[in-house]
Formats: structure tokens, C-alpha cells, sequence
């Protein structure tokens, strides 16, 4: 058997030790990494995907989206929770505030909870929206919009939020957003996925 001595043997028992340390470093980070698991807090995620039966809707994720005076909870989502034909929102404004002018091929109905607000409702009869109707909308009562006719919702009063809870259908949502009632219908823009589908549904790559 052949015995090393002398630098080669140096040199060997060298390169063992250092492997000895390099694999105590990696241990030492593993377990780093596992207490960081265990003691940071886990931010939520805003596409939390609960399929439980019973919920508690004062615990399910909400956001205003970057919007000033807004909140939305999705209550029942294709993405999130499964659904299939019907997705269902729990949506607050604040006084002042609105939706973007908007519409979608699917089929809406609110259900106003609190407050009083405006339903601004264009027409898709026509190459843009035009003159809105403007609707009244109060606690208790309900509304749907006709598929694809452009609208905004609107708290209009100036003390008070107003709560809806919007049910629609063929989820995920396709939303296309106007600037004014004067743009044409072919100018709108679609988003999508919304807002509150992005952590949940990536964008497409392929712009059309």
C-alpha cells in the first residue's frame, strides 16, 4: 500500500478539510433557511385558493388595487375557488368614487348592501356609448347590466360608502375600459386578466 508524506499528503488532507467545511457551510445555510421559514411571518397571498365549504368572508383576502377609496373581495372565483359559471364580489366605494367606464360579454347583477349610488349605463347600439342614463341605486335594492352595454357605477353620495355585491358569469372576467362615453367601441381596452386575477392568471406573452 502506498503511504503519502511529505506536501502531497499536505496538500490532500487540505482539500479534505475544506470539503469537510464547504459541507458544514451548507448544512449551516439549510438550517438558517428552515428557521426563516418557521419565524417570518408568511405574507398572504392575494390569490389565496380555499376550496373549503363554509368561509368567513371578514378573513378572505381584500385590496383596493391601487385605487383610492376602494375594496374589492372575491368571494366565490374561478381562479381562487373553482368556479365555474358564476363568480361573486364583495366591493366597497367610498364617497366620490367609481368604477372605470366599462363592459364585458358577461352577464352582471348587483345587489346594493349600504348606501346609494348612480348607474351610468351607455348603449352598444351605437359606434360609442353616448349620453349615459343615469340610474338611481339604493340600499336593498338590485340591478343587472345588459351583456356588453358600456357602464360605470358610481358612489355618488358625498358621506356615505357604498357596498355591492356583484355576481357574473363566465369567469374569469374580460373587462374593456373607455376613456370617455365618446370613445368608440373599437377603441376600448381590453384588460385582462383584471386586477384582481393578476397573481392568479399570468398576461398572455402574444399583444393583439
Amino acid at each position: 500500500m502506498e503511504t503519502r508524506t511529505g506536501p502531497t499528503a499536505a496538500v490532500a488532507a487540505g482539500g479534505g478539510a475544506h470539503l469537510a467545511c464547504a459541507g458544514r457551510g451548507a448544512l449551516l445555510l439549510a438550517l438558517v433557511a428552515v428557521a426563516a421559514a418557521v419565524f417570518l411571518p408568511v405574507t398572504e397571498s392575494s390569490c389565496p385558493r380555499d376550496n373549503s365549504l363554509v368561509k368567513d368572508v371578514s378573513k378572505m383576502y381584500q385590496s383596493n388595487y391601487g385605487r383610492e377609496g376602494f375594496s374589492h373581495i372575491t368571494i366565490a372565483g374561478a381562479l381562487a375557488h373553482g368556479m365555474k359559471e358564476v363568480e361573486v364580489w364583495l366591493q366597497t366605494f367610498g364617497p366620490g368614487q367609481r368604477t372605470p367606464i366599462h363592459r364585458h360579454s358577461c352577464e352582471e347583477i348587483f345587489v346594493v348592501l349600504k348606501g346609494k349610488g348612480t348607474l351610468l349605463l351607455g348603449s352598444s347600439s351605437m359606434k360609442y356609448p353616448g349620453q349615459p342614463q343615469e340610474i338611481p341605486v339604493f340600499k336593498n335594492s338590485t340591478f343587472s347590466v345588459p351583456v356588453n352595454d358600456p357602464h360605470q357605477v358610481w358612489n355618488s353620495d358625498e358621506h356615505e360608502d357604498l357596498q355591492v355585491l356583484v355576481i357574473i358569469s363566465r369567469p374569469p372576467v374580460k373587462i374593456f375600459t373607455y376613456d370617455d362615453w365618446s370613445v368608440p367601441h373599437t377603441a376600448a381596452k381590453l384588460k385582462f386578466p383584471y386586477f384582481w386575477d393578476e397573481d392568479c392568471l399570468p398576461a398572455p406573452k402574444d399583444e393583439l
